[in-house]
């Protein structure tokens, strides 16, 4: 039986409201304008990128606190003038700007920004991983 509503599914409990169901703008248009905002091409990249320089900055904390150098002198510019805020400041712009990046280049080459998250996360995977290596080393030192 008809409930005179042409959208209004026979066999389901929710009522319809007449309309057409709400879609993506990324499934209804293969290419964004370059001021629309769709979903995000890389999620799960970009938090392994978070997840990644998070470590980076804990660890180079640690190392900094027990006596270490920071090796990078940018870093080491902005740690001496502004401390751990200036440095998680700094980190966090640097992995905006990445995404950013990403996202801008993903509307025309997809495939160029895939590799440079990709290579991204690669690179920025370094620094926590050599960071646990001095930790290790130089775990039974007193200081």
């Amino acid at each position: 039986m008809s409930s005179g509503h042409p959208n209004q599914d026979q066999g389901g409990d929710e009522p319809s409201s007449g309309r057409a169901p709400i879609t993506s703008l990324a499934t209804t248009t293969s290419r964004p304008g370059l001021l629309d905002i769709p979903e995000m091409r890389f999620p799960e990249l970009y938090v392994w990128l978070l997840f990644v320089s998070s470590l980076d900055i804990m660890l180079t904390w640690l190392i900094l606190r027990d006596g270490g150098e920071e090796v990078n002198p940018v870093a080491k510019l902005v740690i001496d003038a502004w401390a751990l805020n200036g440095a998680i400041l700094f980190k966090f712009g640097l992995i905006l700007f990445v995404i950013i990046v990403c996202e801008v280049v993903a509307r025309v080459r997809p495939r160029v920004a895939f590799l440079l998250i990709w290579f991204g996360v690669l690179i920025s995977s370094f620094p926590p991983v050599w960071s646990v290596v001095l930790l290790i080393m130089h775990s039974g030192e007193v200081h």
